[in-house]
């Protein structure tokens, strides 16, 4: 007897569906939208009788496959929007959200509730005996600088939770104190007579003034619209504490649009949704510098965390002849090559002393790692003196595979490369980080 047709075409769909991730895994014919963050690369294991025997290529095996099945992306972003439509919920641990869709970090709910500083300094007191230490250091170290020429300028950047508290859920909110850790800095920094800017009253303000949010609900940096203002204040206080003039922003057209800059919707994209949230119309303003021929052109050095990247990318820095971000003390960018790169690896002594001005830059975060350690820095860079390279070879190669491995594209051609010319990966790694430290340091 003939089945129905009914059963054949259902069969075809339930094994076609079965074998789409297979066929996708090995042919990649579908463009899928990638997910938002990093995923650390699993580590390879060659197959042998050994790793065979201990099952460690087993274990490579299954966390590869997790990791990389077809349509892995996909999935995940429809189990997401799932969670986040049905039950107002995140897959993301590091994420907080808040009433009125108002998304936050955890780590800087964690500041504001007081968590952070408990664990840090168990007390208010311990904290702000820690606090005068530090101010008392930097006082030392301006005080230094200033036989070179060079001035520092700490400037106080808002955290979300410090400016938009009312967005935050019932159950995160400050138990007893109202203490914040910017705020002792900014008085202690009066009492010292530190130059600073602590950029949070100044956005409270704002906030009262201004039609539109200091801070979207998707994002965890100063919305782009406050970046013209943020910049015009901190090239002028620049020219107060040199004592020269330097340019005016100017403001030319605010482009209201619902077609966010990346940074103010930033914890949408790490939400990794299926669907786009709802845009309210924001500001995504054009400006540009005063032009005027009598302007000085400093030299800028910027110590900070991530708040910085916004003046990075715009006319801010052509008020400057040379540029040197030093992101968290850790990874130098500059438009020259040989300023750029692991700090510990670069002419730090020439660095500090050839700026005019030191921008350090840091939110209540990361006032618990005060300064990113650059006070340190700033020492051991004046001890070893000009002329100084502590580069070495094998710690620079080192570094550029983990480079090579954290880069999913760079990886995958690599491994192909590895295959193609019958070598093990490791051995294509180190000949591929060769080659690159042979280009830079030639």
């Amino acid at each position: 007897m003939k089945k129905p047709t009914l059963h054949i075409i259902l069969f075809v769909i339930i094994m076609v569906v079965l074998c789409l991730p297979m066929v996708q895994h090995v042919t990649g014919i579908f463009k899928v939208k990638k997910l938002d963050g990093f995923t650390a690369p699993v580590e390879p294991v060659t197959l042998s009788l050994d790793t065979y025997r201990d099952q460690t290529y087993q274990g490579y095996m299954q966390k590869y496959l997790q990791n990389n099945f077809g349509f892995r992306d996909s999935y995940i972003r429809t189990y997401n929007q799932f969670v986040y439509s049905c039950f107002h919920e995140t897959t993301n641990h590091n994420m907080v959200i808040g009433k009125d869709g108002h998304l936050y970090l955890k780590q800087y709910t964690d500041v504001y509730t007081g968590k952070t500083l408990r664990e840090h300094y168990g007390t208010e007191d311990s904290a702000r005996k820690a606090m005068r230490h530090n101010v008392e250091e930097t006082c030392r170290i301006i005080d230094t600088l200033k036989h070179f020429g060079t001035d520092i300028i700490v400037v106080l950047a808002p955290s979300k939770p410090l400016i938009y508290p009312e967005y935050l859920p019932d159950d995160i909110q400050r138990e007893h104190s109202d203490f914040s850790i910017q705020e002792e800095y900014a008085k202690l920094y009066e009492q010292a007579g530190i130059e600073h800017i602590n950029f949070a009253p100044v956005f409270r303000q704002l906030k009262k003034d201004s039609p539109y949010p200091v801070y979207t609900k998707f994002g965890t940096h100063w919305a782009f619209s406050t970046i013209p203002f943020v910049a015009d204040t901190i090239l002028q206080k620049i020219a107060s504490v040199k004592r020269y003039p330097m340019p005016h922003v100017v403001y030319a057209d605010s482009n209201i649009t619902t077609r966010y800059a990346n940074s103010d919707k930033e914890l949408e994209q790490q939400l990794n949704l299926l669907f786009p949230l709802h845009h309210d119309k924001m500001p995504n303003p054009h400006f540009t510098l005063q032009k005027d021929s009598k302007y000085n052109k400093p030299n800028l050095l910027v110590v900070g965390d991530s708040y910085f990247t916004q003046l990075e990318s715009n006319d801010f820095v052509k008020a400057f002849n040379q540029v040197d971000y030093w992101k968290y003390n850790e990874t130098a960018y500059s438009s020259d090559s040989k300023r750029s790169g692991k700090i510990s690896l670069l002419p730090r002594y020439e660095i500090i002393t050839e700026a005019d001005v030191i921008l350090v830059v840091f939110t209540d975060m990361h006032a618990f790692d005060y300064f990113f350690d650059f006070i340190t820095t700033v020492d051991q860079a004046l001890k070893d003196g000009p002329g100084f390279s502590d580069i070495d070879m094998e710690e620079v190669i080192q570094d550029i595979i983990l480079r090579i491995k954290s880069t999913p594209e760079w990886y995958d051609k690599v491994k192909k490369q590895a295959k193609e010319n019958g070598i093990s990966v490791e051995q294509c790694l180190r000949d591929n980080a060769q080659w690159v430290y042979d280009q830079e340091h030639k």
